[in-house]
């Protein structure tokens, strides 16, 4: 998969054919999913990702046709098949910790009682919101690239490549005596989908957690669960791996903020890169 780095001498006809690809996937998408507003901006980070209405695309790089449509593709349809709109979203998230703390025998303390409302203390509970969201997007994600895999084959090998393959960078530059989230995530897919190479898991615990995620995804996208259900078993089987992630700022957990401080003034506003590096001429290159 080839890189482009985005300049402003480029970038007016990639934007123009990011949203030419935006439209063919809204067109293509089989069941059709809403029509989105598409967000693109140009940052040294690399981030894709949706919320209610709107398609961010972040990049420093034009990787082609193939592999935007395939992102496009995929966030399109983060909001017809899960989690479908937020309130659908806050409704799994808070029933699952319900779920969840009622199997651990945890009862938040009662701080305020009214005649309209009960303010709860969840604090104490080992399983914060934020990683019930969290899970909630991988259990999207294998929904998601489950459905594209069945139903657009050329769209699903790009977007495998970039997951297995090129999204696996962040590992690299830490190299970790342990399994991420992200890389237990992926190593769930041979599982799912026959055929794929076997993903390196590092970890026995790992390795015993893959075959139990793949049967709750298997058992929520034929309907024998239910989605909030397969929020808290999901959650369960991914905790440790995210509580290290957060705990170290990995991208499988905290990920990386979307700040970035210049290398020479450290200054956080005001700044603009004006040359790169060349990794094949071995030279810097002016913009």
């Amino acid at each position: 998969m080839t890189k482009d780095l985005i300049t402003p001498k480029n970038f007016a006809r990639i934007a123009r054919r990011l949203e030419e690809l935006h439209v063919r996937c809204w067109k293509m998408s089989r069941p059709l999913y809403p029509r989105m507003r598409l967000d693109f901006r140009v940052f040294p980070d690399e981030h894709y990702f949706s919320t209610t209405g709107q398609i961010w695309f972040v990049t420093p790089f034009w990787r082609g046709d193939a592999f935007a449509t395939s992102i496009l593709c995929h966030e399109g349809h983060h909001w017809n098949i899960y989690p479908i709109d937020i309130f659908k979203s806050i409704k799994d998230i808070f029933e699952a910790r319900k779920l969840l703390a009622e199997e651990l025998n945890f009862k938040p303390e009662i701080k305020k009682k009214t005649l309209w409302a009960t303010e709860e203390d969840w604090s104490k509970f080992s399983h914060p919101v934020q990683e019930f969201q969290f899970v909630e997007n991988i259990l999207g994600d294998y929904l998601i690239n489950l459905h594209i895999h069945d139903n657009y084959p050329t769209v699903w090998n790009d977007l495998w490549h970039f997951l297995s393959v090129e999204g696996t960078f962040y590992t690299k530059e830490k190299a970790l005596k342990r399994d991420t989230a992200f890389i237990l995530y992926i190593a769930v897919f041979p599982e799912l989908i026959p055929g794929l190479k076997a993903i390196d898991v590092q970890e026995a615990s790992s390795l015993a957690k893959i075959p139990k995620i793949a049967k709750v995804v298997k058992d929520c996208r034929a309907g024998r669960i239910s989605t909030t259900y397969a929020l808290k078993e999901l959650t369960k089987l991914f905790h440790e791996n995210i509580m290290k992630d957060f705990k170290e700022g990995q991208e499988g957990g905290e990920g990386k903020q979307d700040e970035m401080n210049c290398p020479k003034c450290h200054s956080k506003e005001g700044w603009v890169i004006t040359e790169y590096f060349d990794e094949d001429k071995k030279t810097w290159i002016k913009l």
